[in-house]
């Protein structure tokens, strides 16, 4: 009796991205939206793109084991591995709609991770059930924190738009599938 099942919404950054995008994949039935700000998507991929590589094993594989495997050249098993804890894996199951900010300049996560994601999401056909309206909102000067006085203003106007629009009871408005702003 807490929370209205039909308005519940999920929005989250960088690790909280991460959790984000897992839900909007593992439980596509629960979440009427997201927004996700420099999202960790795909563990695979970023271990060879971040100024953090460790952390993705550590993230997939726990503490110990994580340090242990930890390589700059990651095996095919430790790959698998990556991919299998990260939202990619769900990526085909997202059904809510997604909006994706993204700082050109990030390294933490860089863009890659986020955009192959919403790729994978977009990737149903137009009309296809399930194919559900994203936006992505690209900051050129900003890296991860995504905190230039500007931007910061960007993203919550546009959070609260995205809520607004797609987490109401009511429903909203609707936007084309894969619009994007620069």
């Amino acid at each position: 009796g807490l929370v209205d099942p039909s308005r519940v919404s999920a929005v989250g950054g960088s690790h909280g991205g991460f959790l984000t995008a897992h839900l909007l994949g593992q439980h596509p039935d629960r979440f009427r939206c997201g927004v996700v700000r420099n999202p960790v998507t795909n563990l695979s991929l970023m271990v060879g793109l971040s100024d953090i590589p460790d952390w993705c094993f550590v993230e997939a594989l726990g503490s110990e084991e994580g340090r242990r495997r930890a390589s700059p050249l990651p095996s095919p098993a430790d790959l698998a591995a990556l991919f299998a804890a990260s939202p990619a894996a769900h990526a085909h199951a997202v059904t809510a709609p997604l909006c994706m900010m993204l700082g050109a300049r990030d390294r933490r996560v860089p863009p890659p991770d986020g955009l192959q994601f919403l790729a994978a999401v977009r990737s149903r056909e137009e009309g296809q059930a399930g194919a559900p309206p994203t936006r992505l909102i690209v900051f050129p000067e900003d890296s991860h924190g995504l905190d230039k006085p500007q931007t910061e203003f960007e993203n919550w106007i546009n959070i609260a738009w995205w809520l607004k629009m797609y987490g109401g009871a009511e429903g909203g408005g609707s936007t084309a599938a894969g619009e994007e702003e620069g």
